[in-house]
């Protein structure tokens, strides 16, 4: 197997609990070629004076400082200065396995494809649970986060891929955009090589005008499938990603909104049956729980009293 030099690029902001885990766990990674670009996104904390000490003696490590301008605008302002023929994201409060770098890289050679994606672990206070890969591209995208997986640089520069700045969902934004574009044509390690960190922030539950972001956001990935003329294939698979994202998330997140309305849920729908007004014949619903299954009658019926009653006992179950 060759030795290309692979770039991993990690945004930091205020993360002094947690940035030596995280810079160890590189610093021990079995393959070595590697160039580390810290970004610190205007931290108040220590974060600064962590990294600049850690890394003082390791020359495959950059420091760089930049105003606070969010996940996105850190990690663009890495692709402007990564020279790796790889890169790999890291949020600075996660940490990853010894073999990560060389095993997402080894699948990629061996496969002989631009992008390899691993399991990871979601870590909590007292337990671990394992999320596994499949091979459906439809599940990457449900949960398209930018880490656990390797991309060849073309990627993002043949098409000039960035993170959306100043947006929710950039992860959704961008690496969406990258899977449907390989297609099928991507490596995936069945093992959980990357640890992300729960830390019990979660925009799940709680309601902020920014969630109406995502319409902006999967607009943003129909129109950039139309531009690269693969749409039509995929066609079933982003209407699957608006199901998801908006007729559950989007209403999910609405109902914690203490004017939560029926308006509220129709203006939804209606941004989803504009675009896509036969979605609940998506073959995504057949594969579903019968608590998806449900909610999403209650969708298309627009019945509000069991919707209500779903996300008040059963809210739960969703995981989303």
């Amino acid at each position: 197997m060759s030795n290309e030099k692979i770039s991993i690029i990690v945004p930091c902001y205020n993360v002094e609990n947690y940035i030596v885990k995280c810079i160890n766990s590189i610093k021990e990674q079995t393959y070595n070629n590697l160039e580390v670009l810290m970004i610190n996104d205007g931290s108040k904390d220590s974060t600064e004076d962590i990294i600049k000490e850690m890394i003082k003696n390791d020359n495959r490590f950059s420091y760089y400082y930049k105003e606070n301008g969010g996940l996105s605008d850190a990690r663009n302002y890495g692709l402007e200065k990564y020279t790796g023929e790889y890169v790999c994201f890291i949020d600075s409060d996660d940490y990853i396995e010894k073999d990560y770098i060389e095993l997402l890289y080894k699948a990629i050679k061996e496969n002989d494809v631009k992008i390899s994606v691993c399991g990871f672990n979601r870590v909590y206070e007292n337990k671990i649970n394992i999320d596994k890969m499949t091979t459906n591209i439809i599940d990457y995208n449900l949960k398209p986060a930018a880490w656990n997986k390797m991309y060849h640089r073309s990627l993002f520069e043949e098409n000039i891929l960035r993170f959306p700045v100043g947006k929710w969902y950039e992860d959704l934004g961008t690496t969406s955009k990258i899977l449907f574009l390989v297609g099928e044509k991507y490596a995936i390690v069945d093992k959980p090589l990357y640890n992300y960190i729960q830390n019990g922030s979660s925009i799940m539950h709680t309601y902020d005008d920014r969630i109406f972001q995502i319409y902006d956001i999967m607009d943003s990935i129909e129109i950039f499938c139309k531009e690269n003329k693969i749409y039509n294939k995929f066609k079933g698979k982003i209407e699957a990603m608006y199901i998801y994202h908006i007729l559950i998330g989007t209403i999910y997140r609405s109902s914690f909104h203490k004017e939560f309305s029926k308006s509220m849920i129709n203006d939804i729908i209606n941004h989803v049956e504009k675009k896509y007004p036969d979605w609940y014949n998506n073959d995504f619903i057949k594969n579903q729980s019968i608590i998806y299954k449900t909610f999403l009658k209650c969708v298309k019926c627009r019945n509000i009293n069991i919707l209500y009653f779903l996300l008040k006992h059963f809210s739960k179950y969703f995981c989303l």
